[in-house]
C-alpha cells in the first residue's frame, strides 16, 4: 500500500505537539489523546512536513540503517494506523518532491518501532472544554447580552 501520498492535519479537530521525543495529539471531535512513541514522533514530523510516505520510509532507513525491514514495515504500520484513527488525511499537494527536513546522520542507536497509544480517559473533559466553541476571532466569547451583565431568565 506504500505509495507517494502526501499528508495533511485537519488543524480545527486535531491538535498535535512534540516534546522531548514523545508527540502528543488530541482529537477534539472524540477526545481522544494519542502519544506517540518510540520512532513515531519522528515519523510523524516527516508526515506532516509534506513528504510522501514512500520518503518518510526511505529517510527513516536512512536514518536507521541497521535493519531496513523492520523500519519499513513498522513506518508503514504506523502510517496506516493514523489514517484509520483519522489523525492524518490525504492530501494533494502535487508531485513536487519535498525535501526531508534536516536531520541526524544514521544513527549509532538501535531502532524503537514507532507506537501509537490511545486514551480515552478524559473524553468527556475534552468534549466539555469551551475550546469547541472557539469563534472567528479567537477564544469564546460571551454573546453580547451576558458581556453587558444582562443575562436572560
Amino acid at each position: 500500500m506504500l505509495g507517494a501520498r502526501h499528508f495533511k492535519v485537519d488543524p480545527v479537530r486535531i491538535v498535535h505537539e512534540t516534546i522531548e521525543g514523545e508527540t502528543i495529539l488530541i482529537d477534539l471531535e472524540t477526545g481522544t489523546y494519542y502519544s506517540l512513541r518510540g520512532s513515531g514522533a519522528e515519523i510523524w514530523g516527516l508526515l506532516i512536513s509534506g513528504m510522501t510516505e514512500t520518503d518518510v520510509v526511505g529517510e527513516m532507513q536512512r536514518r536507521y540503517r541497521s535493519d531496513v525491514e523492520a523500519v519499513a514495515g513498522t513506518t508503514e504500520q504506523l502510517i496506516e494506523e493514523l489514517l484509520r484513527e483519522s489523525l492524518l488525511e490525504l492530501a494533494d499537494l502535487g508531485s513536487e518532491p519535498v525535501p526531508a527536513p534536516p536531520g541526524p546522520e544514521a544513527m549509532q542507536r538501535s531502532f524503537e518501532p514507532p507506537t501509537l497509544v490511545s486514551y480515552t480517559d478524559m473524553r468527556y473533559f475534552l468534549q466539555l472544554d469551551p475550546i469547541h466553541e472557539v469563534h472567528d476571532g479567537g477564544w469564546p466569547h460571551a454573546p453580547a447580552a451576558e458581556a453587558h451583565g444582562a443575562r436572560s431568565a
